[in-house]
């Protein structure tokens, strides 16, 4: 069959043809440098898929496919013997081009989505071609029977419906090769139970494997509960222990107030005494120390107050492609997003947002963690504790999240007085550290895992240490504690019943 290079076009002229360049040029790229993206290219890649709209890519891919039906490596060198073997090279913009779409690929993790993307333009172009082309038959006057030609207009379109649904599946043999290579390369890491990367919380990575890749994930609290030095605690833990990338969106917080916060963290010195400066030397040291050690910790973070939903994914793809092991994006928290267009219900807007959110997590295969605000319907309640009905705004936090974690800082309500010292459930643990004379000011705050959609629901109960902004695993004399109270109040609240 001959090498068709014509650029795809429509009798239409008015008609935009979809394509995306960018997105070409980063897939051939890959293919280019990559012999793994070079293979999940060939497995799912078309010559429509590059419809030569100001370029002539399908001819490098047609080149391509050729050296790997032959056997032959594919590189900058024999990619460019071929298109000279099929008079081709200069078309397509010389070695010059070649060079730069090589010198552009970085994200091969991502590009099994970056070739269904091609995909779905392809089959929008060929969903407007089977359109143009029955207005093109109205237009010449050779529609003779309606109800043939509706027919036939009917069935090329479910054609190139059933082309979707057919490419959208995945053999058994596929889906085993990719979890084996998956596991092997578990074993091989030495991570052993853990499928994921590390939250550096025992209890949790004991539900959830660790964080996977392509979760999506919401925590909410009501303010001043601890949310946002949770999500600080848990995006340092996974750049540190996973010697991975991390990136933090903060609407509500500056970089610097963030800064301050995970210096106290992880030097222990006072939040109070790092925000103001009042230093003695010992503690400037300290600071100092850590200061030049966080320099090491790739954790990014971007202080765009009322980001877009827009410039977040844009961003996001940005870090991706400049940190090839970005493991995580935290959402600071994901109420303050804002979106294009005309105002709609913010339930609708939330929708939208947390959709976005969703996909970009299986698109950049990271976890996305997006922390939320609970509705005031949680004080009207008598033990003050978080259900998933009280998440604000929008019941798709709900629907969309793989992992939904619940906040509950017990103290925060007895300092209140909305609940009883004599009825708290940790009352005998404030005691023991009101005796020990301890000034960093601990709480325990439950972390309620509401929704595990790949394996069990749970409690998992940390120390907030407030003077330092930092979540810490409790010692085991400390976890045994807790539980029993846990226990015990469990159970004279049944006796109450």
């Amino acid at each position: 069959m001959k090498f068709d290079n014509n650029p795809f076009t429509l009798t239409d002229k008015s008609v935009i043809i979809p394509s995306d360049t960018i997105l070409e040029r980063t897939v051939l790229g890959l293919m280019i440098t990559s012999p793994e993206a070079l293979e999940v290219g060939m497995q799912h890649l078309g010559y429509s898929y590059f419809p030569n709209i100001d370029n002539n890519n399908r001819a490098i891919f047609h080149a391509m496919t050729l050296l790997h039906n032959e056997g032959i490596n594919v590189d900058i060198v024999t990619v460019s013997g071929k298109l000279k073997e099929l008079k081709l090279f200069s078309a397509v913009g010389g070695v010059e081009y070649l060079s730069a779409i090589a010198e552009e690929a970085i994200t091969y993790s991502a590009i099994k989505d970056y070739c269904l993307k091609l995909r779905d333009l392809d089959l929008l172009r060929k969903a407007l071609k089977v359109l143009d082309g029955g207005i093109e038959t109205h237009r010449k006057g050779q529609v003779g029977d309606v109800n043939e030609y509706l027919s036939q207009l009917l069935r090329d379109v479910t054609k190139v419906a059933e082309e979707r649904r057919i490419m959208d599946f995945e053999s058994l043999g596929d889906i085993a090769k990719d979890l084996k290579a998956h596991l092997e390369k578990m074993q091989k890491s030495g991570t052993g139970r853990l499928t994921g990367s590390t939250t550096g919380f025992i209890d949790i990575d004991k539900y959830t494997h660790g964080f996977q890749k392509d979760n999506y994930i919401i925590v909410a609290a009501r303010p001043a509960v601890g949310k946002t030095a949770f999500g600080l605690s848990l995006a340092y833990n996974m750049a540190v222990q996973n010697n991975r990338t991390v990136g933090f969106f903060s609407l509500e917080m500056g970089n610097q107030q963030l800064m301050q916060r995970l210096v106290s963290k992880v030097s222990g010195v006072k939040h109070k005494a790092v925000m103001t400066g009042s230093l003695p030397s010992r503690e400037r040291t300290k600071v100092y120390e850590t200061l030049e050690n966080l320099k090491h910790v790739k954790l990014y973070i971007d202080e765009t107050p009322g980001i877009n939903i827009n410039d977040l994914l844009i961003k996001a793809r940005k870090l991706k492609r400049e940190n090839d092991d970005l493991c995580a994006i935290f959402i600071d928290y994901i109420g303050l997003i804002t979106t294009t267009g005309p105002v709609e219900s913010r339930q609708i807007q939330l929708s939208e947002i947390s959709a976005a959110l969703k996909g970009l997590a299986r698109e950049l295969k990271i976890s996305v963690v997006a922390l939320s605000q609970l509705s005031r319907a949680v004080e009207a309640t008598r033990d003050k504790m978080p259900q998933m009905s009280h998440l604000r705004e929008s019941g798709s936090l709900e629907q969309d999240a793989d992992l939904v974690f619940l906040m509950y800082r017990e103290d925060y309500y007895v300092n209140q007085g909305t609940i009883k010292p004599v009825d708290a459930m940790y009352q005998p643990y404030y005691d023991t550290l009101e005796r020990s004379g301890n000034d960093l000011d601990i709480s325990p705050v439950d972390i309620i895992l509401a929704k595990n959609r790949n394996g069990e629901t749970g409690n998992i109960t940390l120390l907030f240490f407030k003077a330092i902004s930092s979540f810490e695993n409790p010692d085991e004399q400390t976890r045994q504690l807790l539980m029993n109270l846990q226990r015990t109040h469990r159970g004279s609240s049944y006796k109450n019943e």
